[in-house]
């Protein structure tokens, strides 16, 4: 009789778990359909991932995983017990993939060559040297650094002209803009052409975007 009794209530006990494990599970499952984190879960204290801020919870029989990564992963995740960050792995480099695209594209479509001018100081106008004021006001600025080239107007066409030596360095270094999105730069023509004789010239900075590109300032004579 006493065994009845208490297999009896060893039921009834198990038939609430079932039943309060369905409806927290439906609850938890359908607040998380709407990115909202759950309400009858605990978080795991012991699990403690270092990838921007992904919290792991555990319900009755089930777990929930909230992702926040550093990329920008945001979603949350309900499944078993057994279920494990890792097994997003594949959706996480996916969405990675497709916002460094979506970054790539957005700043491409932010910064065109049309949004910059570059005009010479005619107060520094020399055979050695010239200055040159550059204004950027794209939205995702380029890079400016050192290089330039100097061409030469012959016959109505543009002509690089031929570098001093063969083996001329770079400074590997980027400016950045004033205020104003403008940038000066005093050119050392010398240093790379030599002293120019009279003509038309202009200068051409090349600048990196998915390649590089070259931009050219109205000509200047000497």
């Amino acid at each position: 009789m006493f065994m009845k009794k208490f297999l009896k209530v060893i039921g009834i006990i198990l038939g609430i778990i079932v039943v309060l494990e369905v409806v927290f599970f439906t609850v938890d499952y359908n607040r998380v359909q709407k990115q909202e984190k759950p309400i009858f879960c605990i978080q795991n204290p012991s699990c403690i991932i270092s990838d921007g801020g992904t919290i792991e919870y555990f319900g009755l029989g089930y777990k929930v995983i909230d992702f926040h990564t550093l990329a920008g992963f945001d979603d949350i995740k309900i499944g078993s017990w057994f279920m494990d960050y890792n097994d997003f792995e594949k959706e996480m480099k996916e969405y990675e993939m497709k916002f460094e695209g979506e970054l790539s594209s957005n700043a491409n479509n932010n910064r065109k060559p049309e949004n910059v001018t570059i005009q010479v100081d005619k107060n520094t106008i020399g055979p050695e040297s010239v200055s040159i004021i550059i204004t950027d006001n794209n939205v995702e600025q380029y890079g400016w650094g050192v290089e330039f080239r100097v061409q030469e107007k012959i016959n109505n066409e543009w002509k690089d002209l031929d570098y001093i030596y063969d083996h001329l360095s770079w400074i590997d270094i980027a400016y950045e803009l004033n205020e104003n999105n403008q940038l000066t730069q005093k050119l050392d023509i010398e240093k790379y052409y030599g002293k120019l004789s009279n003509g038309i010239y202009r200068i051409v900075k090349p600048v990196y975007d998915n390649g590089y590109i070259d931009i050219s300032l109205n000509k200047y004579k000497l």
